[in-house]
Parts: structure tokens; sequence; C-alpha cells
């Protein structure tokens, strides 16, 4: 039971900070069976075909895929969701500041500087804003702001408030400086970002089109040589043993396959562009899963690539491969 609680939790956190009101509980409940009902679809595909191996590999596979793509779609909906926050924050807390200098008391100037423009950051002001009436405390208040919002600045911040109110300090000078010093470093990550641009465009550029070339280079190369083993093999086992002899790569059993070989092509290259998206998100704005919001694209252009490339080899050299 632990297992469960801990697994509808842990979707419920999700869930919550991508602002999805849904219930944990039977998000959870279909996303399992769903999987699992995939995975035993697969499994017993395979178990009829004889291949029980096969099945239990894809089974697990099949039952794992629909938990990976909806982690990456909640990872990239909230770090969207903490980027906007972030964005509005510094507009946010000069908007606070100045109804604040106005005359107005601290939970009516948040309320009222609950714009449509700050976008989230607003609809979790204007929710935090209820506890207000119900008579919770301010601090309990600003820092409920965070509940929902997976954002480190944000956080800091509501801390950095919540230490100020309860020190005494001058809460319109803090929240000013707040911003100021959110708007600088800001600054100073658009000027990291635009140095490191030229890396983040070569991982791009190496994992799109650099290693579909490279790949369907090789993969066109290997049906030549699986073309020219199999015509040894009709020649008869005297032209087999003299080319054995001159080249070593014919000799023994060889368990390649033309389409075994595209299909490794093809997973290497998916995998090597999700790697490489991550890593251009690292580079770019801190968060690797930043970064797979481009890899479907990405992937769909150099598997197309792969097999453009193959193409063109097929078409300009294709005397080779039919004999002529």
């Amino acid at each position: 039971m632990d297992v469960v609680k801990k697994y509808q939790k842990y979707w419920g956190e999700l869930l919550s900070f991508s602002d999805f009101e849904i219930e944990p509980g039977r998000f959870a409940s279909v996303l399992f069976f769903g999987s699992l009902l995939i995975c035993l679809a697969a499994f017993t595909f395979f178990l009829f075909t004889g291949q029980l191996g096969n099945g239990l590999l894809y089974g697990i596979a099949a039952f794992a895929l629909p938990h990976i793509l909806a982690y990456t779609w909640f990872t990239i909906k909230i770090n969207s969701r903490a980027a906007a926050v972030e964005n509005a924050l510094p507009d946010f807390l000069m908007l606070v500041a100045s109804n604040m200098r106005a005359g107005l008391m601290a939970d009516k100037a948040l309320m009222l500087s609950a714009r449509d423009e700050f976008g989230p950051l607003s609809v979790e002001v204007l929710r935090a804003s209820k506890y207000s009436i119900t008579g919770t405390s301010l601090d309990q208040v600003i820092l409920s702001l965070g509940e929902r919002i997976r954002s480190n600045t944000l956080q800091k911040t509501i801390h950095l408030v919540v230490e100020g109110m309860h020190s005494g300090g001058d809460m319109v000078e803090l929240l000013e400086k707040t911003a100021l010093d959110i708007r600088k470093f800001r600054s100073v990550r658009k000027e990291v970002s635009s140095m490191i641009l030229n890396y983040v465009l070569f991982i791009v550029a190496a994992v799109t089109f650099g290693a579909p070339m490279l790949y369907g280079v090789a993969t066109y190369l290997l049906d030549i040589m699986l073309l020219i083993r199999s015509k040894v093999e009709v020649g008869g086992s005297t032209a087999m043993t003299s080319l054995s002899g001159s080249t070593g790569i014919f000799k023994g059993q060889l368990l390649l396959t033309s389409d075994g070989v595209i299909f490794f092509a093809a997973a290497a290259i998916v995998v090597t562009t999700f790697f490489g998206c991550m890593t251009a998100g690292v580079m770019n704005s801190g968060r690797r899963m930043d970064g797979l919001k481009y890899f479907p694209i990405l992937a769909l252009i150099a598997l197309a690539l792969l097999f453009i490339i193959r193409f063109a080899l097929s078409t300009l050299l294709g005397g080779m491969l039919t004999g002529a």
C-alpha cells in the first residue's frame, strides 16, 4: 500500500505543478492500468509468434513508455510555467511595491497586483489571496504562492520576503531591490546564453545532420558488403574461400541483416538526438528538460535525413546493388 500511495503522490505532485485539476488517484490508476494493458498486448503478440524473449523485453518497454511520455510532457509543462512566472516576477514585485507605497495593506496589494499579463503567477496569487480572506496569516499566504510552481527563483524570493516581514524591514524597499536583483540576474543569464549559442547550434547540427549523414553512408556501405557476400556464396565455395583469404570481413558466419542495421542506425539517431536536446537545454537555460520540447521535430528531421541519404546513394550508385 505504501508503494501505491507513493505512486499516486508522485503523479499528484506533477499534476499540481502543471496546474491540472485532476484527481491524482484517478490519473495514476488510468496511467498504470493503461500501461499494463499495452504491456500485456505486446507480450501476448510476441508469445503467439514464438518469441518469448522479445515478448518480455517489449512488454517491459511498452509498460515504461507511457510513463516516460507522461513524465516528459509534465516536466516540459512545469518548466514552461516556471519560466513564465520568473519572467513576470520582477514586474509583479514592482507593482506590489507601488501599491504598498500608495498606502494599501500587503494582502490587498498582492490581490490588486494579480493582472492577466502575469499569467500563471496571477493565478497562484489569486488562489493564495483566498486564504487571506479566511484569516490565514500573511506569511502563510505568501508561502503558499510557491506550492504549485517549481521555481527556485520564486522560492528564494518568497523566503526572502517572509524573512523581511519577520525582521521588521521596509517591505517596499525590499520588494523593489529584489525585483532589480532578479532583472540583473536575467540579463546576466541572457548574456551567457548568447555566448554559448554557438555551442548549442553545433550540438543541434551534429545530432540532426551529422549523425544521419554518417549512419546513412555506413548503412549503405554495409548493404553493398552484404550483397557482395551473398553473390560470392551463390558463386560457390571456391570463390568464397578465395575472397575470405584476401578479405577478413567475409570469414565465418555473418549474422547482420540490412533491416537490422537500418533499425540500429535509426535507434542510435533517436537516442543521440534525445541526449543532444537535453545537453542543449542544460547549456541554454540550465534545465535539461527544456531542450526536450525540440526533440520530436529534430528526431523526425534526423530520421528523414537518414532515409533521404540512403535513397540518394541508391539512386547514384544503384548499379552496385543491382549487379549492373
